[in-house]
C-alpha cells in the first residue's frame, strides 16, 4: 500500500480541525485529483485543481474534462499556494464557505459528505465513487480523528 506523507497527512488534519472538512475526504480528493502528488501543476503546490481567481498567482496547465459528456483536453488557469498546507486550507475553506457546497457541510458522514461533494466539485460522473473507494481502499477514516 502507498504511503501518504506526514506533511499531507498534517495539512488535511489542520484543514478538517479548522473548516470541518474531513480529513480522509481530503486525502481521498489529494490521491484522486493528484494521483499520490505526482501530477499537480508544475509549480503549483495544489493537488486539489483548484481555478485560479482574478489577481492571485496562477500557473496555466493542460487538463481534462467532461464538457458535454465527453472528455476533453483544456488549458486551464490553476490556483498556485506557498506550500501544500496553504492549498489543504484554501480547498477546505471553499468547502466549508461556498454555497455549492453547504448541503455537503451539513453532514457528519465521511463517506456521505464525499457523494454531496461530488455533485458540485467535480465533472466526472463517478468522481464521488472514486472518493469513496479511496478512503475505503486506505483506510482514509483514521485520519477523522
Amino acid at each position: 500500500m502507498a504511503m501518504i506523507p506526514n506533511e499531507v497527512i498534517a495539512a488535511a488534519q489542520a484543514a478538517w480541525h479548522k473548516w470541518k472538512v474531513p480529513a480522509s475526504v481530503s486525502l481521498a480528493q489529494w490521491i484522486v485529483e493528484s494521483g499520490w502528488g505526482a501530477h499537480m501543476p508544475a509549480g503549483s503546490n495544489n493537488p486539489f485543481g483548484i481555478k485560479a481567481i482574478a489577481g492571485h498567482p496562477t500557473v496555466d496547465a493542460l487538463t481534462h474534462e467532461f464538457v458535454h459528456g465527453r472528455y476533453v483536453p483544456i488549458t486551464a488557469h490553476f490556483a498556485k499556494f506557498d506550500d501544500l498546507e496553504g492549498a489543504f486550507d484554501a480547498h477546505a475553506k471553499l468547502l466549508a464557505t461556498h454555497a455549492a457546497y453547504h448541503y455537503a457541510m451539513q453532514t457528519t458522514n465521511a463517506e456521505e459528505f464525499a457523494h454531496r461533494l461530488a455533485v458540485h466539485y467535480a465533472t466526472d460522473p463517478r468522481y464521488g465513487d472514486k472518493l469513496v473507494a479511496s478512503m475505503r481502499k486506505y483506510g482514509l477514516e483514521k485520519y477523522d480523528a
